[in-house]
């Protein structure tokens, strides 16, 4: 009995999803000139397929997504569409010579609903703290993110991780 390396993605209709998904072999090239504002720019457009585009964060190797969906198919379709499209479109226009430009799956964890605990903001946060975590760049100061909309908003002070300690972010992170 042969078993897949990737679990089945778990699905529920009418849910928010925290996304991860790497760069092929982790290879780091997605802050390169240009590349950052077109995946922005695709995310923003795929997202028509999903019920919305949450927030999202563009690390050299690896992409955070926090999104709604209505009916869980969708997300599938999102992730296939997005991938397959921005992979033709960074090998042709971007000049990158890999076999590949995404890793095979994407890590998801539908966020939970549970008095008591924020799961959504837990992982918003971690979304907004990558900056911070991996380039040692405070979110305010970050462009490949959209952290200011939720700064407006009042979710986050604009001086997020702007101390020596880290925030608290769930025991999921520590």
């Amino acid at each position: 009995m042969e078993f897949s390396k990737q679990p089945p993605r778990y699905k529920l209709d009418n849910s928010t999803y925290f996304l991860t998904f790497n760069t092929f072999d982790k290879y780091n090239f997605l802050h390169r000139a240009g590349i950052p504002e077109f995946l922005i720019n695709e995310l923003k457009f795929y997202s028509q397929k999903i019920e919305k585009l949450i927030a999202y964060t563009i690390m050299p190797t690896h992409i955070h997504l926090l999104l709604k969906i209505i009916n869980a198919r969708d997300l599938t379709n999102f992730l296939r569409d997005f991938k397959k499209y921005s992979s033709k479109q960074i090998k042709e226009k971007f000049n990158i010579k890999l076999p590949h430009i995404w890793m095979r799956g994407t890590m998801d964890h539908v966020i939970r609903e549970i008095e008591n605990i924020d799961d959504f903001f837990n992982h918003l946060s971690y979304l907004f703290y990558n900056s911070k975590k991996h380039l040692n760049i405070l979110p305010k100061d970050f462009p490949y993110h959209n952290f200011l909309e939720f700064v407006e908003r009042d979710y986050f002070d604009i001086d997020f991780c702007d101390y020596d300690e880290r925030p608290y972010l769930g025991k999921m992170y520590e």
